[in-house]
C-alpha cells in the first residue's frame, strides 16, 4: 500500500493521486492524464488518475501559457469524470426531495442517500446501532457546529454581545475542550466562541500534542462536568499524524470524550471509529469529503456515538 503505517507520529504527506503501476519499468512519464502512461487499464489507481478533470488544462501565466498542475488537495479535491458521468446518467434523471417517498423519484433519491450513509459508516467501522452518520453543512466546520449544537454549548454571538451571557457562567461550570497545536481554525475558533474553556496542548518532540501535558490538564479539570478532546488526526500543513488510539485511551481514562478532525487526512488513511476496544474507540469524527478526489460539492460528515444525542 502507498499509505503510511500507523505510528505514534507518522507523515500523511503523500501524492494525492499515486503514480500508476507501469507495465514497462523503463517507460517515461509525462504530465498526468496523458497517453504516455503504460499502465494496466484495469488498475483502479490508473483509472482514477485518468478520470480527474482538468489535468493538462491550459492556463495563462506571467510566463506564458502553461499546463495546469494542481497541488492543493489539502484545500479541495478535484472532480472525477466517472462520478460526474454516473451522476448525470443515473442520479440526476431521478433526483427529487428526500423528504418524501410518495413518488418514484423521491423514493429513489432517499434510497441512494441511505446507501451512501451505509457505505461511509462501513468504511470507517461505525456500526449503525452504535453510531449516527450525518450529512451536515460544509466540511468539518458544519460537522463541528452540528456537534456543538447537540451538546448545547454554542453561544449566539449577538445575544452574548448584547447581554454578556458568557460572563454569568462560572468558570468551574464551563465545559473544557482540549485541542492540539496544529488545528485548522474551524476546530479552534468555534470552541473559543462557545461557552467552553479551551486548553491548547503544546507539541511534543515528535510534533504531536503532548500526552503528558494533556494528562496534567485532564487531572486539573477532572471535576468539570463535560470534558472534550478535539484533535486533528493529521495536520494539513506538516502531514504529521497522531495515533488516535493513544489519545482516546487517555481521554477516556478521565471520562473525557474523544473527537477527531479528519479534514486533512481523511482521504489518505484508514479510519477505525469503533476501534479494537471501548477505550480506543472514538466518540466522534468530522470529515470533509470535498477534499477527496471526486468530492467537490459534498456536505460535511459527522459520525458520533448515538448515546450523545437526545432522543
Amino acid at each position: 500500500s502507498w499509505l503510511p503505517k500507523m505510528g505514534s507520529c507518522t507523515s500523511t504527506v503523500q501524492h494525492a493521486i499515486p503514480e500508476p503501476k507501469l507495465k514497462d519499468s523503463g517507460a517515461e512519464l509525462s504530465s498526468p492524464g496523458t497517453d504516455s502512461f503504460h499502465a494496466d487499464d484495469e488498475d483502479p489507481v490508473f483509472l482514477v488518475r485518468q478520470g480527474v478533470l482538468g489535468q493538462r488544462h491550459p492556463i495563462d501565466t506571467p510566463f506564458g501559457r502553461r499546463e495546469l498542475v494542481y497541488a492543493d488537495y489539502t484545500a479541495s479535491g478535484r472532480f472525477l469524470t466517472q462520478l460526474e458521468d454516473f451522476f448525470n446518467d443515473k442520479i440526476a434523471p431521478l433526483y427529487a426531495n428526500t423528504h418524501t417517498e410518495a413518488s418514484a423519484t423521491g423514493a429513489q433519491t432517499t434510497v441512494l442517500r441511505e446507501e451512501a450513509r451505509l457505505i461511509i459508516a462501513q468504511n470507517v467501522n461505525a456500526p449503525a446501532n452504535e453510531y449516527a452518520t450525518l450529512f451536515v453543512g460544509t466540511g468539518c466546520s458544519g460537522a463541528l457546529e452540528k456537534m456543538m449544537k447537540v451538546f448545547g454549548i454554542s453561544l449566539p454571538k449577538y445575544a452574548d454581545n448584547k447581554w454578556n451571557l458568557s460572563d454569568h457562567i462560572p468558570e468551574e461550570e464551563r465545559p473544557v475542550v482540549f485541542i492540539g497545536p496544529f488545528e485548522h481554525h474551524s476546530n479552534e475558533l468555534a470552541w473559543r466562541e462557545s461557552i467552553c474553556t479551551v486548553e491548547v496542548i503544546p507539541e511534543d518532540k515528535y510534533g504531536c500534542p503532548d500526552l503528558e501535558v494533556l494528562e496534567q490538564l485532564l487531572i486539573k479539570h477532572q471535576n468539570r462536568s463535560m470534558k472534550i478532546g478535539s484533535f486533528s488526526a493529521g495536520s494539513n500543513v506538516t502531514g504529521i499524524r497522531i495515533d488516535t488510539r493513544k489519545y482516546s485511551r487517555l481521554l477516556h481514562k478521565y471520562n473525557a470524550l474523544a473527537f477527531f478532525d479528519f479534514a486533512g487526512s481523511g482521504a489518505y488513511v484508514a479510519i477505525n471509529v469503533k476501534g479494537d476496544s471501548e477505550e480506543e474507540s472514538m466518540d466522534g469524527i468530522y470529515m470533509s469529503p470535498h477534499k477527496f478526489i471526486g468530492g467537490p460539492g459534498c456536505t460535511g460528515v459527522l459520525i458520533a456515538k448515538r448515546n450523545l444525542f437526545d432522543g
